[in-house]
């Protein structure tokens, strides 16, 4: 019987939940935030035109790269 009593309200929680959802994020959008979609943000990287790798570059890479930089990931216990 308790087994019935939880398992219902689990999913009267769960149903409960995604109608509260559908309320908050199912409408259409205010003005406030209709006007912030249209502005437009630029990065630096926009407007900076990078430089072009050249087989020098890859070479003093090749150089300078040493195999104690890599720090191989850490498995969760």
């Amino acid at each position: 019987m308790k087994k019935r009593i939880v398992l219902g309200a689990g999913m009267l929680l769960t149903l409960g939940t995604a109608v509260a959802s559908t309320f908050l994020y199912g409408h259409e959008q205010s003005a406030g935030v209709e006007q912030m979609a249209e502005r437009q943000i630029t990065l630096p990287s926009d407007t900076e035109q990078g430089s072009a790798v050249t087989p020098e570059m890859i070479a003093m890479w090749k150089v300078t790269a040493a195999s104690t930089d890599y720090v191989a990931p850490k498995a969760p216990i």
